[in-house]
């Protein structure tokens, strides 16, 4: 193709540039050499809104229509210009800002890239790829064939192409192999290559490569407050697949586009990438960046961090080492497999002996600012699910529980602690029933009290908090 943006292109390609800027009523901004150069163009709004036109998808262009104050960064959107190559534009607004960012691809297509595009332009969740075998997507919960197969000429080839190098023997030796594909201008994948029967398997689930807002997954708002806290340890729990990482990714967007903070992220792969608005991100992957969560923890306290993310926490060590970095003055966010926000205390203290846990009980009094708990449920509408949140937030109350250890008290203190911010499960079960989002039969199975959501939907509360300190 060949665009109305050829001819800056061209000339981006000519000047070696790293980066474009077309600014909205602004010079157009060339990265040349490190350096900031200006160009005497000008796009007015109807050329900017020309190129939007032209370029992006509609779905873009109508988050742009309907967040012209909002900072934002959307999707990258990739486009081959004839002669010169491909290039992602990102429609973004940083600081009042509003341009299209234009970076040239770092490399060519992968043998992947259709097979990728069609399952983002269908919204599936999964990809199953296994030799001489039909390709699955996952859409809407429900497994779907498509008319590709892949061979296993296809499948060694594509390897070859995603593999970092030296872990093509990893998978090898062992018969599992994790890690993090990114496909640029169609999103990224967390990868895990398997054997079943002696042959190579590939599932894939596509994670967005851009960190969503609290609104947009539905989140209550008072995880941005619980973000903003300058210091302590911050927990998400849940099972696998409860969406932890998507609920963290939308508090460091909160954050990004609000306070300026440095920023290090420690994850087992990488799942979403932020572009820097008034915070200063840096992202490190366990196998690739870092040898190891804890390693990179450490190292993490050397680089002057205001937040640091985590983004599993698996063993005693990493933990000593991030409640360290709470009581020197950081923020630290990270997550868990519990199934409650108070069994996460519990669990936590399991992995000391037992002469040491209640030190580190009147530590995690003192340090922890809130655990959000999260599952998942599906809609009313039979497509997409929606969170389910337990909060719990570290008020005088909680910390005095918590210290005194009379944690089997805690589940009391978050049903009375809502003009705190508190939430129970049953209490967000019936906020989501009465807005219309789950259906009762739904929130009864997601609750662990059934009998009390049952009276509670039928308007019957039960008082609650009564003797909680005592």
């Amino acid at each position: 193709m060949v665009s109305s943006l050829h001819d800056i292109l061209a000339s981006f390609i000519k000047n070696n540039a790293t980066l474009c800027l077309l600014q909205l009523e602004a010079p157009l901004i060339y990265r040349i050499a490190g350096n900031k150069v200006e160009n005497k163009f000008v796009a007015s709004k109807e050329d900017f809104e020309s190129v939007l036109e032209e370029l992006f998808p509609q779905n873009q262009i109508e988050k742009y229509n309907a967040n012209p104050d909002a900072d934002y960064i959307l999707e990258d959107v990739l486009i081959n210009e004839d002669d010169i190559g491909r290039f992602l534009l990102t429609l973004q607004r940083q600081r009042g800002q509003t341009a299209i960012a234009i970076r040239k691809t770092q490399r060519d297509a992968s043998l992947l890239f259709d097979l990728l595009k069609l399952a983002v332009e269908n919204r599936a969740s999964d990809l199953h790829i296994r030799e001489n075998k039909y390709v699955r997507l996952r859409i809407d919960s429900l497994l779907v064939e498509t008319d590709v197969m892949t061979d296993t000429y296809f499948i060694n080839k594509a390897l070859e192409q995603m593999l970092p190098p030296g872990k093509l023997e990893i998978y090898q030796e062992k018969g599992d192999f994790d890690f993090a594909w990114e496909e640029e201008g169609v999103g990224r994948f967390r990868v895990n290559l398997h054997r079943q029967r002696g042959k190579a398997a590939l599932t894939m689930r596509h994670v967005k490569g851009r960190a969503p807002t609290v609104k947009e997954v539905h989140l209550p708002e008072i995880l941005e407050d619980i973000s903003e806290a300058p210091n302590g340890i911050i927990f998400l729990t849940g099972t696998t697949g409860s969406g932890k990482s998507t609920t963290m990714a939308a508090m460091l967007d909160h954050i990004n586009n609000t306070m300026e903070k440095h920023v290090i992220t420690i994850e087992d792969p990488i799942e979403y990438t932020f572009q820097d608005n008034l915070s200063f991100f840096e992202q490190r992957e366990v196998g690739l960046d870092a040898e190891s969560f804890d390693s990179a923890l450490v190292h993490a306290l050397r680089q002057d961090p205001d937040i640091i993310m985590v983004g599993e926490m698996r063993n005693r060590e990493t933990f000593e080492t991030a409640l360290a970095a709470a009581e020197t003055g950081h923020l630290v966010m990270t997550t868990l497999h519990t199934k409650t926000a108070p069994q996460s205390v519990s669990r936590i203290l399991d992995m000391f002996p037992m002469e040491e846990r209640d030190t580190v009980r009147r530590s995690l009094s003192e340090t922890v600012r809130a655990i959000i708990c999260q599952r998942l449920a599906p809609r009313a509408t039979g497509k997409g699910v929606v969170p389910v949140n337990e909060i719990l937030i570290n008020t005088p109350i909680v910390r005095k529980l918590m210290f005194d250890n009379k944690l089997d008290k805690l589940p009391q203190a978050i049903d009375a602690g809502q003009e705190d911010g508190m939430m129970s499960f049953n209490q967000c079960l019936l906020k989501l029933v009465n807005n219309g989002d789950i259906t009762e039969d739904v929130a009864l199975e997601f609750s662990d009290n059934p009998q009390a959501l049952k009276m509670n939907l039928k308007g019957i509360f039960l008082s609650e908090g009564a003797g909680i300190i005592n």
